[in-house]
């Protein structure tokens, strides 16, 4: 998909959470949802992360998007008892203070054991010690993280699930390519069996059809995102 060039002035208050479910396939209900950025313009043209990220990095406001992402989708789901989560970025998770103010901000909020962080595998694993801190300090607050895009860059897997974190994300090409590459075969059934062993959730992200769906309910795969289920959409949550 080409990238659209953004042609007016924004803010970073005009960039709001959409909201996609994470599916429990056994019960067919909402198990959390993914809170994503979307930048809305005064023109309502909608824009995603991959056509505005570039501007708030040049700017310098990573963390405040950030922030203003988390501050909305707490308040949204502050009253509605369903779990949440929003991404962070490798230089969020280096950010003690971002840090400091997510775990603040939470301090009195209806079960913060509802709400995740997800990090991308790769920055999970070119930031070790800055991830470890983060894990400790989120667990100590009930906040629960998730490792996302998994499978997507080589590196020591094992060493994020020896972590307690809350689950994974299996990046959705491996599911494409499950049945005709070994490799890929290999490395998901290893994924699930030390997922299983250390009680650690896999969500299936990326599944875009009914094929993909067929798929992951044979590989016993108890949650998945995608398409096939919603779009991220901006209010209407799904129970």
């Amino acid at each position: 998909m080409p990238i659209r060039e953004i042609r007016e002035n924004f803010a970073v208050d005009d960039i709001v959470p959409y909201f996609q479910p994470i599916i429990d396939l056994e019960s067919q209900r909402v198990w959390r949802y993914e809170c994503l950025a979307r930048l809305i313009t005064s023109g309502d043209k909608t824009f995603l992360p991959s056509e505005f990220l570039y501007l708030i990095e040049r700017e310098q406001h990573i963390h405040a998007l950030t922030e203003a992402m988390f501050c909305q989708s707490a308040q949204y789901f502050h009253d509605v008892n369903v779990p949440w989560s929003i991404n962070i970025s490798a230089t969020d998770l280096q950010n003690q203070s971002l840090t400091t103010t997510l775990i603040t901000h939470l301090a009195n909020y209806p079960n913060p054991s509802r709400v995740s962080i997800e990090i991308s595998a790769s920055s999970a694993m070119d930031n070790p010690q800055a991830l470890h801190s983060f894990v400790e300090q989120s667990m100590q607050a009930g906040i629960g993280v998730f490792i996302d895009n998994v499978g997507t860059r080589p590196g020591n897997i094992n060493a994020l699930l020896n972590l307690p974190i809350r689950g994974i994300k299996l990046a959705g090409g491996l599911i494409h390519h499950y049945q005709e590459d070994n490799g890929v075969r290999e490395y998901v059934d290893y994924m699930l069996s030390l997922c299983t062993k250390k009680d650690i959730s896999v969500v299936a992200e990326h599944i875009e059809t009914t094929s993909l769906l067929e798929c992951v309910n044979n590989l016993r795969i108890r949650y998945a995102q995608g398409y096939v289920f919603s779009p991220p959409a901006p209010t209407s949550l799904h129970h």
